[in-house]
């Protein structure tokens, strides 16, 4: 078969496939992201591997936490894509084209479909979404964001007073 037909949870369990399969590069490309548990410790392994691994998302408008976890694996390539719509994840045998964001609500409430496409069963269809996959990937600004602090919110209550970002005039929180 040329191409498997995948719903949501085949989605989700063909993507943890991917990352772990994958010995020598992995592409997830996904306007938003919010990783799963399970997916950031497979990732962590990869990036301790060495592995060429790139995220292109849409908006930089990660969690904080999400932010910094991103931030914390050294050898993972960040970056932004303006116009973002597409979902597609790829390692170096298999390519997943998909509805589905690399989301975690996606995953758990959404009702998703995609394909998966395996480089030795038609590799010319993987060959082009691999290219597409870089041009997406050379069309993208590199992050180059640094962790940041996550101040806890009883220490917020503490100093009620803010700043106005505009202008910088002290002002109540």
């Amino acid at each position: 078969c040329m191409a498997k037909f995948l719903d949501t949870f085949g989605i989700s369990n063909e993507i943890a496939q991917l990352i772990k399969s994958a010995k020598d590069k992995l592409y997830l490309i996904s306007p938003y992201l919010q990783i799963d548990e399970r997916f950031k410790q497979m990732l962590e392994d990869k990036a301790r591997m060495k592995l060429d691994i790139r995220i292109i998302y849409r908006e930089n408008k990660l969690q904080l936490q999400e932010n910094n976890w991103l931030k914390s694996l050294k050898l993972v390539r960040t970056s932004i894509c303006k116009n973002l719509h597409a979902k597609c994840y790829l390692n170096e045998n298999e390519a997943i084209v998909t509805s589905m964001n690399l989301y975690k609500f996606s995953q758990d409430n959404n009702e998703e479909m995609g394909i998966v496409v395996f480089k030795s069963e038609d590799e010319k269809l993987y060959n082009d979404i691999y290219e597409e996959a870089l041009r997406l990937d050379r069309s993208s600004e590199d992050i180059k964001a640094t962790i940041e602090k996550i101040i806890p919110k009883e220490e917020l209550n503490k100093n009620s007073q803010g700043h106005c970002i505009r202008c910088g005039e002290r002002i109540k929180l």
